[in-house]
This record gives C-alpha cells, structure tokens and sequence, in this order.
C-alpha cells in the first residue's frame, strides 16, 4: 500500500477497554480509543497492526468495496414513499446571509447567499426528520390504539443500522430513515416495536405476537433486511 496510514477517523468511547480499528465500507477507518488513551498514540498502533490492516482492505476490495467514501450528491427531489410525497427541489442565490429553506406544497426553495453541500445536507436531513416525525408517529399512534400495546413516548432519530428500538420503559426510537420505506415495511417496524412494549427481546413469545399482528411476518423480516438500497445514499452521510 503507497500510503499508510490510511485516512483515519477517531472516537473515544467510555466502554471501550481496548483500542479498536474498525474498517468500514464507504466511511474509512476508525479508531475508537478508551478514555485516557491520547489521541496522539493512534499512528503508533496503526503501524503495529498494518499487517492486519492492509490485509482486510484487499479482502474489501475483493468483494468491490472501498474505504473511499463515496462522492455526496444531494438531491433536485426527496421520494417519501411511506407517505407517497414527493418534493422538488430549487436553489437560488440571493443577498441574504442566512441558508433557509421554504416549503410551498410540494416544493422546497432552498435560499441564501453562499452556502456548502455540508450545510444544505443539514437541512435536508431536518426536513427529512420532521417529515418523519409529522408522519409516523401518528401512524404509530394510530397502530398503538388499534392493537391495544400502548406505548410512553416516540422520538424520531437517525440511526445508520436500526430501523427501530424499544425501551423497557416503554419509550420507542423510530429510524427517519423509514419515510424511504414502502408504507408496509415501514407500517410492520412500527408493529415490530410495538410488539416490544409487551416482549423485550426476541423470544418465541415475541414472535408469536407478532404473528397474530401480522402473518406475513417471514416474508417482512426478509423485505425489510433488503431494504437498506432503498435509502438515498445522500441521507447517510
């Protein structure tokens, strides 16, 4: 390999107790450090495991992936196929300082005098999580009622690899990123969670529920594992 170290990205978690190296397709490689570790010791240990480094990035390149991340091209139209809107973007250069964005039907301006792709990524993604949040949660409300498992409170977020989660207090984190889905998978995550306020992991009485809910629960789970290409790859940058 020409140069090494590679990029590299570090983050220092207070559960780590070891130093560890993460390639990750499309984002690089990250080193999460545990507390007390300096920043400053990260070459040293890159260098110590190169040989295990350069090894996984051509088995990486084996199977066509890249460590590269890919180039960020935001979109002139955002898809919500849960809902079934969809929203054309315009952008115009004008005199005032600040980015904004409007909405106007199924338009969105985005307007401002100079701004980067990092900044209008950010809007974007707000407009994405509102949309979610105007959305899903009374989808899930509604679900909630009609199946008689209440839940205590939702929060929209932007998980990268779960589509949703429940707590033992009854509180259920919805993924954004579901507007992008078909409104039956999106529609069997909300059950899926819902059906976690009553079984808190994924036992044969877990999915038995879930069965009574939705029959067609096999075919689901492997749509919904499918899934993932279904997201622009602009949301997850």
């Amino acid at each position: 390999m020409a140069d090494f170290p590679p990029h590299y990205t570090v983050r220092v978690s207070p559960r780590a107790k070891n130093i560890i190296i993460k390639l990750i397709p499309d984002k690089g490689v990250e080193v999460v450090l545990p507390k007390g570790v300096s920043r400053r010791d990260v070459p040293y240990f890159l260098n110590k495991r190169k040989d295990w480094i350069e090894r996984n990035i051509r088995k990486l390149e084996q199977k066509g992936l890249s460590l590269t991340p890919p180039e960020l091209v935001l979109p002139d139209e955002i898809c919500f196929a849960a809902s079934g809107k969809t929203y054309t973007i315009s952008r115009v250069v004008n005199q005032k300082s600040s980015l904004s964005m409007r909405r106007n039907v199924n338009k969105l301006l985005i307007s401002g005098s100079k701004w980067s792709q990092e900044q209008e990524l950010k809007l974007l993604t707000r407009f994405v999580r509102s949309e979610a949040r105007a959305f899903l949660v009374p989808e899930l409300r509604k679900l909630s009622f009609e199946l008689n498992l209440p839940f205590s409170k939702v929060l929209i977020r932007a998980q990268r690899k779960r589509w949703g989660s429940c707590s033992a207090k009854g509180n259920i984190n919805l993924n954004m990123k579901l507007m992008f889905l078909p409104f039956h998978l999106a529609r069997y995550v909300l059950i899926h969670e819902l059906c976690h306020t009553v079984h808190l992991n994924h036992s044969t009485k877990y999915w038995r529920l879930v069965k009574m809910v939705e029959p067609d629960v096999e075919k689901l789970e492997k749509e919904l594992s499918e899934s993932g290409q279904l997201v622009p790859s602009w949301i997850n940058f």
